[in-house]
């Protein structure tokens, strides 16, 4: 007798469990794939992190200059704004942090002298640091290069509507 009531119980149990509603089961089968998906995905974009810092160097193309000298000058910008931090014992931390996140430079196109004293003039509390790289013709002193390195989040706000340099 016990037997039996204890089959009938589990064969209630069991049809209970046949009887699924279709939704269930598509929203089942939806969320296993969503899994997969998950499990199988590989994210190969960089995840802005809480503190990803950023070289950011602006080129006067209002200078007409060759590729070469172009990024001669960058290069020396970025170069000088790195060891000007590096050498800082407070902000070298922020270099370290800057090379464990991928290095990132991001070059683009100032329109000329005017703007990139302007645009130094915007990131100047922003900024961890910046550094301009000037040439002089006689009496004449224009900045060529502005380099800045700083917080992304907060640069990108000032630097939107500049286009990459290619």
């Amino acid at each position: 007798m016990k037997y039996r009531k204890r089959n009938e119980r589990c064969h209630e149990k069991k049809s209970n469990k046949d009887t699924v509603n279709k939704l269930e089961l598509t929203n089942r089968n939806s969320n296993q794939i969503i899994r997969r998906r998950q499990r199988n995905h590989v994210n190969n974009r960089r995840q802005p992190g809480p503190m990803q810092y950023v070289f950011y160097a602006i080129l006067n193309t209002d200078l007409h200059m060759n590729r070469g000298t172009a990024a001669a000058n960058i290069a020396v910008g970025l170069m000088l704004l790195y060891n000007i931090i590096d050498t800082d014992q407070v902000k070298c931390q922020y270099i370290d942090s800057w090379t464990k996140n991928g290095q990132r430079i991001v070059i683009l196109k100032g329109y000329d002298h005017r703007h990139l004293k302007y645009l130094q003039q915007e990131v100047k509390f922003i900024a961890l640091g910046t550094y301009a790289v000037r040439q002089r013709w006689g009496r004449n002193k224009a900045t060529i290069v502005l380099t800045v390195f700083g917080q992304k989040e907060d640069l990108e706000d000032v630097f939107e509507g500049l286009t990459y340099l290619r």
